[in-house]
């Protein structure tokens, strides 16, 4: 028996995985499996890894979408905020001040409310005149706890 015949059984799975995990689709497609599993860290580290690769175009965008919600959802409001502030990402004109109120909603699911405050005032100092981030500190305003109102005090957006 040759050696190709004896390896191929071996040779095939694995050449064929290697391939699709070097196709950008089948990495976002790897990100948004995490993101559904709940997998939120595993889904920012997948998205990261196709973004390293050289993403580009649709693709790089819909990738650093993925890693900004995974990011945010498995609480790395750091890695959020800097995202998020990055203009020449090729997926910075998808970043809007509806982009970071949805974020800061699901850093705050993540139980970082504080770092959700943080994004919030990111995007304001981004987007001062965007209605949708108003809206979402004059919401904290009228309903936050007494330490999201504090951390809004200590921002400047309550007197």
């Amino acid at each position: 028996m040759s050696r190709i015949a004896i390896l191929a059984p071996v040779l095939v799975p694995a050449l064929f995985l290697a391939a699709c995990s070097g196709n950008p689709e089948a990495q976002l497609d790897k990100a948004r499996q995490h993101l559904a599993a709940g997998a939120y860290a595993e889904a920012a580290a997948a998205a990261n890894d196709g973004l390293a690769a050289g993403a580009e175009g649709a693709i790089a965008r819909r990738r650093g979408l993925a890693a900004l919600e995974g990011e945010a959802r498995s609480g790395q409001t750091d890695a959020v905020v800097a995202r998020l502030a990055r203009p020449a990402d090729a997926w910075s004109d998808q970043v809007t001040g509806s982009l970071y109120v949805q974020t800061a909603g699901q850093v705050k699911d993540a139980g970082d409310a504080e770092g959700a405050i943080g994004v919030l005032d990111a995007g304001a100092q981004r987007f001062p005149e965007d209605p949708d981030i108003t809206q979402a500190i004059d919401r904290l305003k009228a309903s936050g706890t007494s330490e999201e109102i504090e951390r809004l005090r200590s921002l400047g957006y309550v007197e």
